[in-house]
C-alpha cells in the first residue's frame, strides 16, 4: 500500500511539474502604443502616400516640402493603373447600325443639294470597371483626413505594425466592426469612428486582446515575447 502511495505521488508530482514547465514556455504579446509620427526619412523612402501626406501634415513649414508634394502626386498619379480606366474599341458599322437603329450610317447625302453627312467614329467602354478602385478610395479618405483640419473630425486611424514572423487578422469591435489583414513583418492601418474598440488577434500562437479609446490616430506596434 505505502509503495503505490509512492507511486501515485511521483506521478502526480511529474505531471504537475511538466505542466509548470510547459506553461513557463507559453508565449505572450507584447505591445507598444505610441502617436503616429512620419520622419523625414520615412517621408524620403517611402512610397506610400500616407506616410508621405502624414509627414507633410506633421511639418507644414519644412525645407523640402514642395519636392514631398510632387512626390506624393507622382505616387498617386501612379496608382491610377489601367484597371481603373475605361478601354476604348472600335465599333464595326453593323453594330452601330443595331444600337442606333440606323441603317444609313454611312449614307452620303440626304437631297441633292446638302452636303454629306459625316460619319462619326462610335466606340465603347470595354468590360473593365470603371471608377476608383477600393484602394484608391481608402487612399483618397486617407489623404481627406490627414489634411482635415477640424478637430470635430469624427474619425480617426489605427496603424498596426507587425512585428511577428506570422501573419494577422485583427477584429476590431465597437460602434462597428472591422477586419484588418496585417503582413508578418508588415503594416496596415483603418479609418474608425472614435471611440471604444476591442481588439483582438493571435499573434503566432499568442493571444492578444485589448481595450481602447481612440481619441485620435495611433500606432499599435505587435511582437511576441517569449
Amino acid at each position: 500500500m505505502k509503495k503505490i502511495f509512492i507511486i501515485l505521488f511521483v506521478c502526480i508530482f511529474s505531471l504537475g511539474f511538466s505542466q509548470k514547465k510547459k506553461k513557463s514556455k507559453s508565449k505572450a504579446v507584447s505591445e507598444k502604443e505610441v502617436l503616429i509620427i512620419y520622419t523625414e526619412q520615412d517621408a524620403e523612402s517611402s512610397k506610400e502616400a500616407r506616410i508621405i501626406a502624414g509627414f507633410l501634415k506633421q511639418n507644414p513649414g519644412h525645407a523640402k516640402t514642395d519636392f514631398f508634394k510632387r512626390k506624393l502626386i507622382e505616387i498617386i498619379m501612379a496608382d491610377n493603373s489601367p484597371e481603373a480606366k475605361p478601354t476604348i474599341t472600335p465599333m464595326s458599322r453593323d453594330k452601330v447600325e443595331k444600337l442606333t437603329g440606323n441603317k444609313n450610317t454611312n449614307s452620303p447625302s440626304v437631297a441633292s443639294n446638302s452636303e454629306p453627312k459625316k460619319v462619326s467614329n462610335y466606340a465603347s467602354v470595354g468590360s473593365k470597371k470603371v471608377g476608383p478602385t477600393a484602394e484608391h478610395k481608402r487612399t483618397a479618405d486617407y489623404l481627406s483626413h490627414i489634411f482635415n483640419h477640424d478637430d470635430a473630425d469624427p474619425n480617426a486611424y489605427i496603424n498596426i505594425k507587425n512585428k511577428s514572423k506570422c501573419n494577422l487578422i485583427v477584429k476590431i469591435t465597437g460602434k462597428k466592426y472591422y477586419n484588418l489583414n496585417v503582413p508578418a513583418n508588415g503594416q496596415n492601418y483603418v479609418m474608425v469612428e472614435k471611440g471604444e474598440y476591442v481588439l483582438t488577434t493571435m499573434v503566432c500562437d499568442a493571444k492578444y486582446s485589448s481595450l481602447k479609446k481612440i481619441s485620435k490616430d495611433i500606432e499599435l506596434q505587435l511582437s511576441v515575447s517569449e
